[in-house]
């Protein structure tokens, strides 16, 4: 089987990821992110939360990580980037089901504990401190 250079171009430039919404009315909103979250990834995540908190009342969004493969640092800092905008908005971000590789990224650069709980002032804190540090 013969594939084109044009076909390998168009796979090559596919995204390894994807962001799937679910939830309705005033329930929790959960966005769905699989694949690999690495600098591709960079920037549509924040503009996932953004849209779904512009178009609904809910309080609380799920970023749930279970079909997530890998994760880099770029999308490490995406994470608490939209945990921290969600927090200024009045709004609550938490990060559920990471596993495997993903889970023991999060864990090693200290970020998992803040990310699976609420901020803890409307501002949003680095790593989940009382004083931001």
């Amino acid at each position: 089987m013969q594939v084109s250079r044009r076909r390998l171009r168009e796979v090559a430039a596919a995204p390894m990821f994807s962001i799937r919404s679910s939830g309705a009315g005033l329930a929790p909103r959960t966005l769905h992110l699989s694949g690999e979250l690495d600098m591709a990834f960079s920037g549509h995540l924040r503009e996932a939360v953004e849209r779904t908190l512009a178009s609904t009342a809910t309080q609380w969004l799920i970023v749930d990580l279970r079909d997530t493969t890998l994760i880099d640092s770029s999308a490490v800092k995406e994470l608490v980037d939209v945990h921290r905008f969600a927090a200024r908005q009045g709004r609550v971000l938490v990060v559920r089901n990471a596993n495997g590789i993903v889970a023991e990224v999060l864990r090693i650069t200290g970020v998992a504990a803040t990310l699976e709980r609420p901020a803890t002032r409307p501002t949003g804190t680095l790593y989940g401190s009382p004083n931001g540090r």
